[in-house]
């Protein structure tokens, strides 16, 4: 299983075509069937930022989600 940013980042990117949902024991087509969609901000949000920047402040976060993204993009082709 991998995380579902990862899967996301597959999907907007238009490399992952179908994927395996463990819900509903089936594989679900990319355009084909109801998935979820960004959420899209009509306003943009003009406040501090409190999220982004914790997700990297683990020591090789950032490196460990650039190599898990590499991989998956060399084994997708």
């Amino acid at each position: 299983m991998i995380p579902d940013f990862i899967l996301q980042l597959g999907i907007d990117c238009k490399r992952v075509k179908m994927f395996y949902r463990n819900s509903e024991r089936r594989w679900v087509t990319v355009g084909v069937d109801a998935i979820r969609k960004t959420a899209e901000i009509s306003v943009p949000y003009d406040g501090p930022e409190r999220r982004a920047p914790q997700i990297f402040e683990r020591p090789f976060l950032k490196e460990r989600i650039a190599l898990q993204v590499n991989e998956i993009q060399r084994q997708l082709g």
